[in-house]
């Protein structure tokens, strides 16, 4: 336990259990073992942090807690529930707004600066890049990745990985992502080559000499390549 944590009475913290510094932790929150948290996090009431993660094909033996890494400067509204991993860590990283009741399914990674508005699901081994943002009731399907800037819209559901930079809603991408894209990237004078190269991707496997084939500048390209180099899947 590190210093000047407000840790609110009705708190159940279990054994193998790291917390930083200047947390604050509200009461009816569980955080189960082998979960570790950083410094600054702000874990509003009735969150379930690192519970036993459960597979379709699973036999049940009793509860095992592969662990849950949590960042720095986090906000965790009410009644989120995050799996542990299963077979590596589930991870938040930090900056990230986890709103009212999402589900977070076992060996998420979520990076930095990511959104998920109230009652998101997001299945089991995703990975949601820097800056995304998942809407109000969207749900992701298991081994999904989501791209850097990225918007899942509200009640949509993501059933194949995301490209970065796009609104998803209904199954289309439809316009680049404004409100949370740097002004530099200059985004919309690519908007015509970058969906160009989504229809491209879409119907072959994903690779990083694909991308490279559309000549963009690095400032674009440094978040794609990060994307296409997660897929497990080499298809969007």
């Amino acid at each position: 336990m590190g210093k000047n944590n407000y840790i609110e009475q009705g708190v159940t913290i279990s054994k193998n259990v790291i917390i930083g510094s200047n947390n604050k932790i509200y009461s009816g929150t569980i955080i189960y073992p082998n979960t570790t948290i950083g410094n600054g996090n702000v874990i509003l009431n009735d969150n379930v942090l690192g519970e036993h993660a459960v597979n379709a094909s699973e036999t049940f033996t009793g509860k095992k807690f592969g662990g849950l890494s949590i960042g720095n400067n986090n906000f965790m509204h009410v009644r989120n529930l995050i799996f542990s991993g299963e077979y590596k860590q589930t991870k938040l990283g930090d900056d990230n707004k986890i709103l009212a009741e999402c589900h977070i399914g076992h060996d998420v990674c979520i990076q930095n600066n990511v959104v998920l508005y109230p009652k998101a699901t997001i299945g089991g081994l995703c990975t949601l890049m820097n800056y995304s943002t998942v809407g109000i009731n969207a749900s992701i399907q298991q081994k999904t990745v989501i791209g850097s800037f990225s918007m899942i819209g509200m009640g949509s559901i993501a059933s194949h990985s995301v490209f970065p930079f796009y609104i998803y809603f209904n199954q289309q991408y439809t316009r680049p992502n404004v409100a949370k894209i740097p002004t530099h990237l200059h985004i919309t004078e690519y908007d015509r080559i970058l969906k160009e190269l989504i229809a491209k991707l879409r119907k072959t496997e994903c690779s990083r000499e694909c991308v490279a084939s559309f000549n963009m500048p690095p400032s674009i390209t440094n978040y794609i390549y990060p994307f296409i180099d997660q897929l497990s899947i080499k298809k969007i």
